[in-house]
């Protein structure tokens, strides 16, 4: 909830400095310097969840490294799923099933339109939950 919270500041941030540019955020240019410390402190928080959540989840998950050295941050920290069909010892009356719970963050990306980065929104996988298969 702190994250979401923390996610929501920062987007809103970013959407109030677009707004003097009286244009969306994303592809915006902008200096590396505009919001790399918010990122890194977002990704810092993300990865460092209190009471290691991933491990004592009836859905566990792992931190997995996402690399991308045209971007900022570099590094991105993103959950995967330890199991992708069941819920570990979960007594129910339906079956339930892993589900990742994926969030757009903003990240500043290299680009060849731009001198400088550009504002992007990527998917990143935050967690897993267990939930009821969809039905077709």
């Amino acid at each position: 909830m702190i994250q979401l919270k923390y996610m929501q500041s920062c987007c809103l941030v970013l959407l109030i400095l677009s707004a003097t540019h009286y244009g969306p955020v994303s592809g915006r240019c902008v200096e590396e310097k505009f919001c790399t410390r918010t990122l890194e402190e977002y990704q810092y928080q993300l990865s460092n969840i209190a009471n290691k959540l991933n491990e004592r989840s009836i859905a566990p998950w792992t931190y997995v490294e996402k690399p991308d050295l045209n971007r900022v941050p570099q590094v991105i920290h993103e959950a995967k799923c330890l199991t992708s069909h069941s819920c570990r010892h979960v007594a129910s009356p339906v079956s339930l099933e892993t589900i990742p719970l994926s969030i757009r963050v903003p990240v500043l990306r290299k680009s060849r339109s731009c001198p400088t980065y550009s504002v992007e929104y990527e998917s990143v996988v935050v967690a897993c939950i267990c939930a009821t298969p969809r039905l077709s």
